[in-house]
């Protein structure tokens, strides 16, 4: 919605925006954790720079995604994310990996390969394949983040881990405004560009995040990365429904294609992925 607003700046400038609103929960760690923030391997401070860097990187992917297609397509899409998960884990973490896992991973995917069809006027079927290589890079970088944070905050404290994390994403926010023009012309011309409703509703956006990022975060040290991944399955019903609420009574906020056959390939496609998604869950669980 919000990139809707910015016309040709959204990409550049949220990204800047989400990396260095990173910064506002440093000097609360700072102030009530400082003594155990400096006393970790040089390779596990390594791993959370990268760790910071891959969660620009998927954020960026993200956003041109959601500029590119509409919500109720790329949001299902991330289903992905646990797929990779999974294997991941299995990887680098040594979690556990089944057949009924394999097999839901591949019923995830063959109901995102189902939504991301394009259907036209003509009804020719075609594949986005731009969206699809944008989610898949986005999903990827997710996963890899969340299975690399839990493994060195296994190792060190989850508040050590989390500090040197934002810091390598407030620095990485830095780097982009100070090295990418036009991304950085983006980011001031956001702030000309933006009502105060509008800026508000953006920080806001940015506070919900973090909350959301840390209680992820924390939550993979709890399961597996993969049944912490997964639980979100329900997000592409939601956002389906409220993309169709949207377009009939606030199209200047959201539009999305509402015609027959749309919601039934949108519905139907939606409906494997979240089966998938629930037997990765209960096959994990069971």
């Amino acid at each position: 919605m919000l990139s809707k607003y910015l016309k040709d700046r959204g990409v550049g400038a949220l990204l800047i925006f989400s990396a260095l609103a990173s910064a506002v929960i440093l000097p609360f760690i700072l102030f009530f954790y400082f003594d155990q923030l400096f006393n970790l391997r040089i390779l596990d401070l390594l791993t959370l720079v990268l760790v910071g860097f891959l969660s620009v990187l998927a954020f960026y992917f993200y956003l041109r995604g959601m500029d590119e297609e509409e919500a109720s397509i790329v949001i299902p899409l991330f289903q992905l994310i646990p797929v990779f998960g999974y294997f991941m884990g299995y990887f680098i973490l040594g979690e556990s990996l089944n057949t009924a896992q394999i097999f839901s991973s591949l019923l995830v995917i063959s109901g995102i390969i189902i939504l991301a069809i394009e259907i036209d006027v003509d009804n020719k079927v075609t594949i986005k394949g731009r969206v699809l290589a944008l989610v898949m890079a986005s999903s990827f970088f997710f996963a890899l983040h969340d299975t690399l944070f839990k493994k060195v905050a296994l190792t060190e404290s989850f508040v050590t881990a989390v500090f040197w994390q934002y810091v390598s994403l407030t620095i990485v926010g830095l780097l982009i405004l100070a090295l990418i023009k036009k991304y950085r012309e983006d980011f001031f011309s956001m702030f000309r560009q933006m009502g105060g409703k509008l800026l508000s509703f953006n920080i806001m956006s940015e506070l919900l995040y973090i909350v959301g990022n840390l209680a992820n975060n924390f939550a993979t040290l709890l399961a597996p990365v993969a049944v912490v991944l997964v639980v979100s399955s329900y997000q592409p019903l939601f956002v389906f429904i409220i993309g169709i609420v949207l377009t009939i009574f606030l199209p200047h906020v959201a539009m999305e294609k509402i015609s027959t056959k749309h919601l039934f390939h949108k519905s139907f496609s939606i409906l494997i992925i979240i089966i998938g998604s629930y037997f990765l869950y209960y096959s994990s669980h069971y």
